[in-house]
């Protein structure tokens, strides 16, 4: 939280915030400052506390087995290395005596705001006071923190009862849960506490927390030391207990709030009480579903319309419980008294007998011993004769919630019960989680093998309904899809979050925050793990998707076995889930807010730890011959959880050029297999400049701290490289050449050749693109004179070939036929490298064919191409088989075969939707309109007409420019002398013919577009 600035306050130059309760840290402009040794940190926080304190003072804390002159030293040494960090005189010295903060600068902390205004700040308190701060040999510190730790804590508990008692009295109780549990969380064994926060759920009349507290309380006393809770503590509880059970039968609705939806279930449910009204044989209903799925609320709302009709006996069953045996039947058989003598039913002589034998009290000591006097037989058999009685005057209904939660003695008592009592005297219901409980699970076999059980299962609503139910809760609110598909990821259509989301829409509040009763239902889901299975939780909360088996074997430093029985314990608890993935096991969570409750509700120290020793264990992983790009984000994301910013950007920048290599790269080497992510880049370019912008707000940031390191300076070489080359390759020149000379001119001062070599590389691509061979021709020369220099052999080949291009676009045929051959034969000294270079191998022979296809030898240009098809079969090169289809095409069209010309144009479409590249489509498209113009597809030929114009104009390549005119010129030619029925063709040519023939000729190429050119040419003597 910053404190510093007020709604609307712009944010100024070095504020300095010192957090110092809890885990301790100091920001500047709102970013965590780390200094380089601990005596820093104790420096600033004693000045933080103090305000001025001496230098004798100082040195003797810090260096106390240091003589005066070298602690004054190291103090002076402090001093300077603190205020460089600082970039300010953030500690200054007044006179030789005294150290003193600077009042001019921007400084503030948590001490003096929560000290100023000690209520209205209770939330800055997170903890204790420097809490994990040490440092080593200065033993005076140490008692100074101990000390002011102290007094703090005695502070804010002064404070925080202060604030609880005002907000009670004043009727304002939105913090004041809060506000108890974190003196509870000071002091867990302060009764009075624990007392107070009871009181307040008993206030109101949330009396189940009441009970869920006090067991929980007494769990901890018993446990840690030995003791029950205190009477008055007892007393609170008990008034609870009896309210809920005077509650149990009021006539009064039970469903609350509104109902949605279930409609087959509650229509199963009420057809089932309907047999039993009627006085037949009906089932007993087993509600199964996840915690807050709404199996309460069904039964709920069906016993609403029921409860008149019978007996309702109910009872709660609770985790905290399931060591005391037989507890929730002390709900059922104070209810079943309460009916006898209610309806004045005579008692037996059994009933009196054995219920006051096992239910003399309620007493937690006396309930924990197992009624072994009494035989389970005989007391089922005093149930049963109960039932039977009861029903004489009406049915019964049995509530039984949460019954996952029962103890073994009630289970075997239940079946016991349900073995024997006529499914026309009473009917049972119970609602359970989807957690596996071996007794549980086999009473419900035992019934369902009697055909005594009917099993209801609930499940998240679907989009749809929860649209449906949304509009509903909030007939009058307006929600924008967007919204509607971040509440269904949210809740994952669970209706309890939704409701509660839902609540923070109706307020306008951020759906990222969670409520105070998902973080309560959330919590609850964790208690009574073990050790082992909770750190097995926090460490898979660290993963966003799934967390591997081995992975985390090796991060807990545990054998698989040992794990996959705490994995399979919470798998019955419905907490984690298995999936595979391939051949390898891998956990998640089974609804994602369980993860987010985690994830916030660990300390930054241990998540930090734990997401640095992931990514460690994850780079082992990889493969030098394989970009796994998937690895790649998950490091990435690991290191940057951690803390690690420039591993974190280091891997961010491997997964995006991995993700975006091949496509850069008109001809790549195949060995790299960038192809394997050619398919997926159907990533709209806008997204991936997004990324490349909010990559570089990112290196903004962390250049602050690492701008002087190497590492540094190496990523951000990488990063202009990759945001130069894609923006060239999109037509975005200006900023792309901006980067990829600021990239040569530091890869230079690094001495990282490689990158200078490819700089030079993208500035030929660049010039190819724009069709400047003179340009083009002298970073050529600088490239071949590099690779030469570093004896790179795969460039020599490569820019041997692009040598030879830059002859072809000159006009220097048979010195471009030469080199391209020389190209050829470098890359083809053995099979091997033959294989590996096979597509630079096949462009040489593509623009073999270009030469021969602009000298009008057409059959031996189509050899060539098929020669490129050829070599690139197996390589899955999608952008390189589509400008080798676009040529034999083009080639195909002059010699008037159309129908074949048309054949292979489709196979380049079908490959333009699995890459990003737009090289060579408005060639594409200018020649498709001239097949549909000879099928008179007037209709096709406007829409390739379009399409021609939007990447030509894209690219801004003279060529491109060229083609569209030429096209345009044949098309215009084709209307001036026909009557086209198309209108829209019309309109879109208005200019005359000389324009689009002259714009074309201005546009193509001497050297290149011969055809083309002579066209046009006749075009024009026909109209003189």
């Amino acid at each position: 939280m910053d404190y510093f600035y007020e709604k609307g306050e712009a944010m100024s130059q070095h504020k300095i915030y010192c957090q110092m309760f809890g885990m301790p840290k100091v920001r500047m402009d709102g970013e965590e400052v780390f200094f380089q040794f601990s005596k820093m940190n104790a420096l600033l926080y004693y000045l933080m506390v103090n305000h001025t304190a001496s230098r004798y003072e100082v040195a003797g804390f810090l260096w106390p087995n240091k003589s005066d002159e070298v602690a004054k030293k190291n103090l002076r040494n402090t001093i300077y290395q603190l205020n460089k960090k600082l970039d300010m005189e953030l500690i200054t010295s007044p006179n030789k005596v005294l150290l003193s903060l600077n009042k001019d600068e921007g400084v503030q902390s948590d001490v003096d705001l929560f000290l100023t205004q000690p209520q209205e700040n209770l939330d800055l308190y997170q903890g204790d006071f420097l809490q994990g701060f040490f440092l080593k040999d200065c033993e005076s510190y140490e008692f100074w923190i101990t000390k002011m730790k102290t007094f703090y804590e005695k502070k804010f508990v002064r404070e925080c009862y202060a604030k609880i008692e005002g907000d009670i009295a004043a009727g304002q109780l939105e913090d004041v849960e809060k506000n108890i549990q974190r003196l509870i969380y000071i002091d867990e064994f302060d009764e009075r506490n624990h007392q107070l926060l009871m009181t307040f759920y008993q206030d109101n009349h949330q009396h189940g927390k009441v009970i869920e507290k006090y067991y929980d309380l007494s769990n901890s006393l018993k446990m840690e030391l030995g003791i029950n809770p205190s009477a008055q503590t007892r007393k609170i509880f008990e008034k609870s207990l009896e309210i809920v059970n005077q509650n149990s039968n009021l006539d009064a609705s039970r469903s609350k709030g509104i109902f949605f939806g279930r409609h087959e279930e509650i229509r199963k449910l009420e057809i089932n009480f309907k047999r039993f009204r009627e006085g037949n044989v009906a089932q007993s209903v087993l509600v199964l579903g996840d915690a807050g799925i709404g199996k309460s609320t069904l039964v709920n709302r069906v016993l609403d319309d029921v409860q008149t009709d019978f007996f309702l006996l109910e009872t709660q069953c609770y985790q905290a419980e399931q060591q005391y045996p037989l507890m929730p039947w002390k709900q059922i058989v104070d209810k079943l008294q309460k009916v006898f003598l209610e309806e004045n039913i005579p008692h037996f002589p059994q009933w009196q007998e054995v219920m006051t034998h096992i239910f003399p009290g309620f007493d937690l000591q006396k309930m924990s011993e197992k009624p072994e006097i009494i035989h389970m037989s005989l007391l089922s058999q005093v149930i049963v004769e109960a039932i039977k009685r009861i029903s004489e005057v009406n049915r019964l209904v049995f509530v039984f919630e949460d019954i996952q939660w029962l103890d073994e003695t009630s289970i075997a008592l239940l079946s016991s019960i349900l073995l024997h009592v006529k499914q026309t005297q009473a009917v049972f219901i119970f609602t359970s989680r989807r957690e596996f409980n071996q007794e549980t699970d086999n009473f419900f076999s035992l019934l369902k093998r009697y055909e005594k059980l009917v099993t209801i299962e609930l499940e998240p609503f679907n989009f749809d309904e929860m649209v449906a139910f949304t509009k509903k809760k909030l007939p009058e609110k307006v929600i924008r899809e967007e919204v509607l598909e971040n509440l269904y990821a949210n809740t994952e259509g669970n209706p309890f979050f939704l409701v509660e989301y839902l609540s923070l829409i109706e307020s306008d509040s951020n759906l990222d925050i969670m409520t105070v009763k998902m973080k309560d239902a959330l919590k609850n889901r964790f208690l009574y793990l073990s050790p082992e299975e909770f750190e097995l939780v926090t460490t898979v909360a660290c993963f966003y998707d799934s967390a591997p088996l081995a992975i985390l074997s090796e991060v807990l430093m545990k054998d698989t076995m040992v794990l996959v029985n705490s994995i399979e314990n919470l798998g019955n608890k419905n907490i984690l889930t298995e999936q595979m993935q391939g051949e390898q096991i891998e956990v998640k969570f089974t609804h994602s807010r369980l993860r987010e409750y985690l994830c916030m509700n660990q300390s930054n120290f241990k998540k930090r730890a734990l997401h640095r020793k992931i990514a460690l264990i994850l780079e082992k992983e990889l493969d030098n011959e394989k970009n796994d790009n998937q690895l790649y984000s998950k490091i990435f994301y690991h290191y940057e959880q951690a803390n690690e910013k420039l591993k974190s950007l280091e891997y961010e920048l491997e997964y995006l050029k991995n993700y975006l290599g091949f496509q850069h790269e008109l001809f790549p080497i195949y060995h790299q297999n960038y192809y394997t992510n050619e398919e997926q880049l159907g990533f709209e370019q806008e997204a991936i400049f997004k990324l490349f912008v909010a990559m570089k707000e990112k290196m903004v940031k962390i250049e602050k701290d690492c701008k002087e390191e190497e590492e540094y300076q190496k990523l951000l070489v990488e990063f202009l490289y990759l945001e130069g080359r894609y923006l060239i390759r999109y037509g975005k020149y200006e900023q792309g050449i901006k980067d990829i000379q600021q990239m040569i001119t530091k890869a230079k001062t690094l001495n990282l050749l490689a990158y200078v070599l490819e700089g030079y590389k993208q500035m030929i691509y660049y010039y190819i693109q724009i069709d400047n061979a003179s340009e083009m021709a002298s970073f050529v020369e600088l490239a071949l004179e590099l690779s030469i220099r570093v004896n790179n052999y795969e460039s020599i080949g490569i820019l041997l070939r692009l040598k030879g291009l830059c002859n072809i676009m000159s006009g220097n045929f048979r010195l471009a036929e030469s080199l391209l051959r020389e190209s050829i034969h470098t890359f083809k000294v053995t099979d091997s490298i033959a294989q590996k270079y096979s597509l630079n191998i096949a462009a040489a022979y593509n623009y073999l064919g270009e030469i021969h296809h602009i000298e009008g030898q057409y059959e031996k240009a189509l050899a060539m191409f098929k020669k490129a098809l050829e070599l690139s079969e197996g390589t899955e090169s999608f952008s390189s088989f589509s400008v080798f289809y676009i040529n034999t095409g083009v080639t195909l069209f002059v010699q008037g075969n159309y129908s074949e010309a048309k054949k292979y144009f489709s196979k380049a479409y079908e490959l333009y939707n699995r890459f990003s590249s737009l090289w060579k489509r408005p060639q594409l498209d200018a020649y498709m309109a001239l097949i549909n113009l000879q099928e008179k597809d007037y209709e096709a030929v406007y829409k390739y007409l379009l399409s021609t114009r939007k990447y030509a104009d894209k690219l801004s390549n003279p060529r491109d420019l060229g083609i569209m005119y030429f096209v345009e010129a044949v098309v215009k030619n084709y209307l001036n002398q026909s009557d086209v029925p198309n209108e829209r063709l019309a309109q879109l040519l208005e200019k005359n013919l000389h324009y689009y023939t002259i714009g074309a000729l201005k546009k193509l190429s001497v050297s290149r577009d011969k055809y083309e050119i002579a066209q046009l040419n006749a075009l024009l003597d026909e109209k003189n």
